[in-house]
């Protein structure tokens, strides 16, 4: 009996990681946002003006994020960012430098 209950108890709490889990991975998609950099603050806020829509988001970057190339977007460049929004924060993991300005 008592080995019953260790089983039983393995099983459900396999079970729970496995629903936990589920919408972690479902999480991984990035979404992509192209526009203009307004500026960078503090180095923590990327803010980029969308070019479809002239709305300016603030994305939260730190030592995770990819630049390529390798260094900070100046104001005015065009950049494409990847992002997830994690506790209603959008945080960019790559940043793309494009070539030539819109």
């Amino acid at each position: 009996m008592r080995g019953f209950k260790r089983i039983f108890i393995f099983i459900f709490v396999v079970a729970w990681l496995m629903l936990e889990v589920n919408p972690l991975m479902a999480q991984g998609k990035f979404s992509v946002l192209t526009g203009k950099v307004v500026g960078i603050r503090a180095r923590l806020w990327l803010d980029v003006q969308s070019e479809k829509d002239k709305a300016i988001v603030n994305f939260r970057i730190g030592r995770k994020t990819v630049y390529k190339p390798h260094r900070y977007p100046n104001p005015g460049e065009r950049v494409k960012v990847e992002y997830l929004i994690e506790r209603g924060t959008p945080v960019a993991f790559t940043v793309n430098i494009l070539e030539g300005s819109k």
